[in-house]
């Protein structure tokens, strides 16, 4: 045991009902202070929620002074935040506020389907394997004694590395349907959800409510086209 009392000791104290004077241990606390504190800890333990709808915006939510993953909390008296664990930026905004400023900017993409050129396609670089095999394929073509089994083996083995490889262009196509929808159609709240699961790529929230979304062939749509 130690003499020194601190923060912590006392905090404990305070909130354990067995130093109100029941039972075997005497009476510490008074009904008075046990209740305030019983209230104090309620005040800083209270949170929000999060809404069900927040879901898909928190999977791309980014922080806009860094880029790195922002994520949503309440620790600031239940209040809504957004907080960068990298950076250590803070953004204050509601739930309401955050879904209402991204449906503008969805509603603003919906609006104008020419902004959803296709994305950039990745040059297929070719593995450290698939050089190798490719090299070792070379050799054999090259030697009296071809062993055709081997050989067979390699070709099979080079294809396999050229395939894996290739990009997606599953993105591209997705952009293109979109597009054409869009063009095609009235927007629906449907067309919304799929613009934000298939079109953007990171949502960036940064301080004084800036929200931005990045879309994935580059675009940005921000702050600027709604209030």
């Amino acid at each position: 045991h130690t003499s020194q009392w601190n923060k912590h000791m006392v905090k404990r104290i305070l909130e354990n009902g067995k130093y109100l004077g029941t039972g075997v241990y005497p009476r510490l606390v008074s009904d008075e202070e046990f209740l305030a504190a019983q209230i104090q800890r309620e005040d800083k333990t209270d949170y929000a929620p999060c809404p069900a709808a927040l879901n898909p915006i928190r999977e791309k939510a980014v922080c806009a002074v860094c880029g790195s993953r922002i994520a949503r909390d309440t620790k600031s008296h239940g209040r809504p935040r957004w907080v960068c664990p990298d950076c250590g930026a803070i953004v204050h905004i509601s739930d309401e506020e955050v879904q209402k400023r991204i449906s503008h900017r969805l509603r603003h993409l919906a609006d104008t389907p020419d902004l959803l050129t296709q994305p950039p396609i990745p040059e297929a670089v070719p593995s450290t394997d698939a050089l190798r095999i490719q090299n070792e394929l070379n050799l054999c073509f090259n030697r009296p004694d071809i062993n055709p089994d081997y050989m067979k083996t390699l070709i099979f083995a080079a294809a396999a590395e050229r395939y894996a490889v290739l990009p997606d262009l599953t993105p591209v196509h997705d952009m293109e349907a979109l597009r054409e929808r869009l063009e095609t159609g009235p927007v629906s709240d449907s067309n919304l959800r799929e613009l934000l699961a298939k079109a953007v790529k990171a949502i960036r929230i940064g301080g004084q409510d800036y929200i931005e979304l990045e879309l994935t062939n580059g675009t940005m749509i921000g702050k600027e086209q709604t209030t």
